[in-house]
């Protein structure tokens, strides 16, 4: 027969064994009473005390860590006590509970560096989400149920004009007023569709009004959360960005658009006599910019004559003439590109000559050459100062080739000679050049939204034949470019305007090479012709910039736009040829695929 209390020691023995802790039974003076397996498991054979050693022999490391001291204050205290700590000598994280009863203390102890690890990988990941939660430049709003706000990022608040904390305030809050396209008011907002229907809202744009009165346009993307028992939302994530610096953009471009639409129809319209064909292309030019005066001059031997004014200004009139030093054109001719002069006082124009005798308090101005020869210039201006500068959009609108068709029509009202008017027709037809970039730049997004994979050596074949239409004696060489991700149809102009650039610039015999960047994710465009020059390198991606006479001044604007869209960055240099070469390279750590 077994000892009494034999089979229940045994039954207890059994059940400590299956245990996933470790334990450790130390009687009042120390000794170690019992362990179980998983004790070897956790610390190693080497490491399971013998039965009735001194616990603190068998671990002399508990004598001056938490663990030690935890199991001291149970044993005097008679309370159990917790301690979780880096333990050195064995690597790791544990915990250990002691249990004081009158035989002594049951310890229990568990390895917990795997639990440690992942609650500082996940602080870690809160601190990262917060991080970027406060810093993106987009505001982002958590919504409950009910459309109440729970939290709300710093650029959230700047987007929807309040100083205090959101949180309370609902979307539809008379903290703000929301309006369409109309400027009415918003019948319905995106979060609203969002928690009625239980799906995400992408893009959705609309006014907004602030308390403090400030206006915006906003673009909101929403996407419900639910708590996984049902489909219903039980949160929606909003993300808001500010849409009215390019909203605005649209604007001053459509309106480009519309005005050099309007050009085209006057110096096309054969009802119209020469002058009267003139005068118009002046004053649609005035009301684009804004401005009382519309001037174009003819420069001969140092001497400045309006051959013909729109507006109130006594020195600008037709037939009009002075000094070319005493005229704002004199600064024109010397400047590379438009002179452009928002306010004359605060330009430091006041003690000038030009100032002295036309006292124009703005003025925009460029070259205009006919045969590669200088004209004159075409000119806007207004006796009072612009409350901002001139946009790219307006400033470019003067160096189109408006300025040629204006002078070929001039000329030939003075001599009669109607081959003038078929250059003047050439100059019309590169405005139609223009205007399709003007839309260009008007209508597409900062953005890609649906990207694809795009052959780069496709879309270059597709276009170099839109280019060229295989009439052109020119050359390309595609040398296995990569493939990206993107918008085909905005790769494809991105091609076309490039080797449109190659064409024109390099002329006749160009060869064009589309190739990888070997040393960084990209791909590049190279021709052989004449080269950029080191200083105007960067200037060549600005609206409205041209080299050339009759140069749009928005194609590697349309560049470095779609390059954006696609997060690449673009930078033109010299090709091995001596010619020019654009470079466009993919953000760190995303290269483009092979």
């Amino acid at each position: 027969m077994s000892e009494p209390g034999s089979d229940e020691r045994a039954a207890a023995e059994s059940a400590l064994n299956r245990m996933t802790d470790g334990f450790v039974a130390v009687d009042r003076e120390w000794r170690v009473t019992f362990c179980n397996e998983r004790v070897s498991d956790l610390l190693g054979n080497e490491h399971v005390p013998e039965l009735g050693t001194s616990l603190w022999e068998a671990y002399p490391q508990l004598r001056d860590n938490e663990f030690g001291a935890a199991y001291r204050r149970a044993m005097s205290s008679g309370e159990p006590q917790t301690a979780e700590a880096y333990y050195d000598f064995f690597g790791g994280w544990f915990q250990a509970t002691a249990y004081p009863d009158e035989e002594g203390l049951s310890i229990y102890f568990r390895d917990v560096t795997e639990r440690r690890q992942l609650e500082v990988e996940l602080r870690r990941e809160n601190e990262l989400r917060e991080r970027v939660f406060e810093t993106t430049p987009t505001g982002v709003l958590v919504l409950d149920e009910e459309g109440r706000i729970e939290r709300a990022n710093e650029r959230a608040t700047e987007l929807l004009g309040i100083d205090t904390d959101p949180d309370g305030l609902t979307y539809d809050s008379p903290e703000w007023e929301a309006f369409d396209e109309d400027g009415e008011p918003l019948d319905r907002y995106p979060v609203e569709t969002v928690l009625e229907t239980g799906r995400p809202v992408e893009n959705v744009e609309h006014g907004i009004e602030a308390g403090n009165g400030t206006r915006r346009w906003l673009s909101v993307s929403a996407t419900p959360l639910t708590d996984g028992a049902n489909e219903e939302p039980t949160r929606v994530v909003a993300v808001v960005a500010d849409r009215t610096e390019q909203r605005e953009l649209e604007t001053q471009l459509r309106e480009s658009a519309a005005s050099l639409h309007r050009l085209y129809e006057v110096a096309g319209d054969p009802g119209l006599s020469f002058e009267e064909k003139l005068r118009e292309l002046l004053r649609v030019g005035r009301e684009r910019l804004g401005v009382e005066l519309g001037f174009l001059t003819r420069i001969e031997d140092g001497v400045q004559t309006i051959a013909e004014a729109v507006g109130d200004h006594h020195r600008i009139q037709t037939g009009e003439s002075c000094p070319l030093s005493q005229a704002y054109c004199s600064r024109t001719v010397d400047s590379e590109g438009l002179l452009a002069v928002y306010d004359a006082e605060a330009e430091g124009w006041v003690g000038t000559e030009p100032y002295q005798v036309f006292e124009l308090g703005a003025y925009v101005g460029g070259k205009v050459f006919v045969d590669d020869e200088l004209y004159g210039t075409l000119c806007f201006a207004d006796a009072d100062p612009r409350g901002e500068s001139f946009s790219d959009a307006e400033a470019s609108f003067v160096g189109n080739p408006l300025n040629v068709a204006a002078a070929r029509v001039e000329m030939a009202a003075e001599t009669g000679d109607t081959s003038h008017l078929a250059d003047a027709r050439d100059a019309l037809d590169r405005m139609d050049e223009l205007i399709d970039d003007v839309l260009s730049l008007a209508r597409h997004g900062d953005e890609v939204v649906d990207a694809e994979p795009v052959p780069l050596g496709d879309a270059a074949e597709r276009a170099w034949q839109n280019v060229t239409g295989g009439d052109r004696d020119a050359t390309l060489v595609v040398a296995d470019p990569p493939t990206v991700r993107g918008d085909d149809s905005r790769i494809l102009q991105l091609f076309e305007k490039l080797f449109g650039n190659a064409v024109d610039h390099a002329g006749p015999g160009v060869t064009v090479t589309v190739g990888t960047l070997t040393d960084e994710g990209g791909f590049f465009v190279a021709d052989d012709g004449p080269g950029i020059p080191p200083s105007k390198r960067e200037q060549v991606f600005e609206q409205g910039y041209s080299t050339a006479d009759n140069g749009t001044g928005f194609g590697l604007g349309v560049v470095a736009k779609i390059a954006s869209a696609h997060d690449w960055t673009v930078r033109a240099v010299e090709s091995k040829d001596g010619g020019a070469r654009f470079e466009l390279v993919a953000p760190a750590g995303d290269p483009f695929d092979r």
